[in-house]
């Protein structure tokens, strides 16, 4: 059968080697029970009443959970699930450790780990790197490529690029399959999008041509019908004119369906509306100066003298492990107080009257109505809304709860106010997570089209390698 990530599981305080082999089967069940019923056939009396019935059900029960332990594996589980979690790059002490206490991309690891351990099963994999670091995605990437016969949904290019042999692409249209992975996509969809561009032009030239012969047959039916007036034979050029007015008439219908057929042939083409990032009428040249930063937690350096200028126009990407403290950095950047027991030494000059904004790891509208948090924070509704439509967000977004919505729409809500003015300096943390393709694509063209000035926190690569001046690797 199949077998679906990401899926919690029962009781994360358990040692991480439980909770995998939990994920598999219920081997710890099957074994306690088997002892049970072990132990209560040897102590079981032969000549005590119902002796045999008694026994005979418990060796069929026994036997038959000793055959299903066997088929999935049971007796060497163990060392099978610490040779695949090794190839994720997650050694022998994580299994001691309670699977509560482990990253987001370590307990992602060892949950896609245990999918492949289920005899006969096929994966089902749902977005597996919203929690994972460069390196993590890398790994799963080598992972997955060495695997049969999985379906995964994702909308890390890398990723797709590496381990997938066939595309599903779900559209607002149809659903397509196409051989190959994201790159094979793009370039099918980018031939296509031209095909249509290419027809939307061919038709637009024809309309154009129909629009001008209806004008003009109809301005001579009409020249026809004031002339018959005065002329002998007013039944024949009446009639003429009337032929004419006819004809007219029909070269407008054809103009009509012309004008439907050329919606109906360009319903796969998405049209995109603008996205752009905007600069103040006289931009700061340095906005951002950083010396010297170092950041403790407990006394220990997860930072050690990052320094770095940021000058108009460059976009700079921090990348590094989960947990070496780029959140933390970026918070200290912004001007945010950092919580015990974290500690912070260096100089980050912040130019004065810099324009910045900020876009948060986790977006921090979450509850109530988008219109109300707009209100709160002056934001006229109007521009919002116009942000929204460039991110591919519908307008019933404002009619429900923030509550309800999905990670990606509270993303891109996010992000939007990203696009709301100008600025002189963008900090973002991680805003690829929970974006579809499109959209990431959006952004990123947004961002090459401006002279917007950056600085990042990101796990994508395709993202970095395509949008950063400059990549400063931290924890290494």
């Amino acid at each position: 059968g199949a077998r679906l990530f990401p899926r919690e599981p029962r009781d994360p305080s358990r040692p991480t080697l439980e909770v995998v082999r939990g994920a598999i089967a219920p081997f710890d069940e099957w074994r306690r029970e088997m002892a049970e019923l072990a132990g209560g056939l040897a102590a079981l009396e032969s000549d005590a009443p119902g002796a045999d019935a008694r026994g005979a059900e418990a060796l069929a029960r026994w036997s038959e959970l000793e055959a299903r332990f066997h088929a999935t594996g049971g007796w060497d589980v163990d060392a099978r699930i610490e040779r695949e979690l090794a190839l994720l790059g997650l050694g022998p002490s994580v299994l001691e450790r309670p699977f509560a206490t482990l990253s987001g991309g370590e307990q992602t690891r060892a949950l896609i780990a245990a999918l492949f351990l289920v005899p006969d099963a096929f994966a089902l994999i749902d977005e597996p790197t919203n929690h994972l670091d460069l390196r993590g995605r890398e790994l799963l990437a080598e992972y997955l490529a060495a695997k049969p016969g999985f379906l995964l949904a994702s909308h890390d290019r890398v990723l797709l690029d590496a381990c997938a042999d066939h595309t599903v692409s779900i559209e607002r249209t149809g659903v397509s399959v196409l051989r190959g992975g994201y790159s094979a996509w793009k370039r099918e969809r980018d031939r296509r999008e031209e095909s249509e561009r290419h027809r939307h032009e061919t038709l637009e030239r024809e309309v154009a041509h129909l629009r001008r012969a209806a004008r003009d047959r109809r301005a001579g039916a009409e020249q026809k019908e004031r002339s018959k007036r005065g002329a002998g034979d007013k039944g024949f050029i009446g009639h003429r004119a009337a032929k004419q007015m006819k004809r007219a008439t029909e070269i407008e219908r054809r103009v009509e369906r012309r004008i439907e057929e050329r919606s109906t042939l360009l319903r796969d083409w998405e049209k995109e509306r603008e996205l752009a990032l905007q600069s103040p009428a006289k931009p700061l040249a340095v906005p951002l100066k950083v010396s010297n930063l170092v950041l403790r937690l407990d006394g220990r350096i997860l930072i050690d003298r990052l320094s770095f200028e940021l000058v108009r126009g460059a976009r700079i990407a921090l990348i590094g492990p989960n947990g070496c403290g780029k959140t933390k950095a970026l918070d200290a950047i912004a001007g945010e107080r950092l919580p015990a027991p974290f500690t912070l030494e260096g100089v980050v000059a912040l130019a004065p009257r810099a324009l910045v904004t900020r876009a948060h790891q986790v977006p921090r509208w979450r509850t109530g109505f988008l219109r109300d948090r707009l209100r709160a924070d002056g934001i006229d509704e109007t521009w919002f809304r116009q942000l929204l439509g460039g991110l591919d967000i519908e307008r019933d977004l404002f009619e429900h709860p923030l509550e309800t919505l999905s990670q990606g729409q509270l993303k891109k809500a996010d992000l939007a106010r990203s696009f709301l003015g100008p600025q002189d300096l963008l900090i973002w943390d991680e805003p690829m997570n929970y974006l579809d393709v499109l959209t990431r694509e959006r952004i990123e063209e947004a961002i090459l089209g401006s002279e917007a000035t950056l600085l990042v926190v990101e796990h994508d690569r395709a993202f970095i390698d395509r949008i950063a001046t400059e990549v400063i690797t931290l924890g290494s």
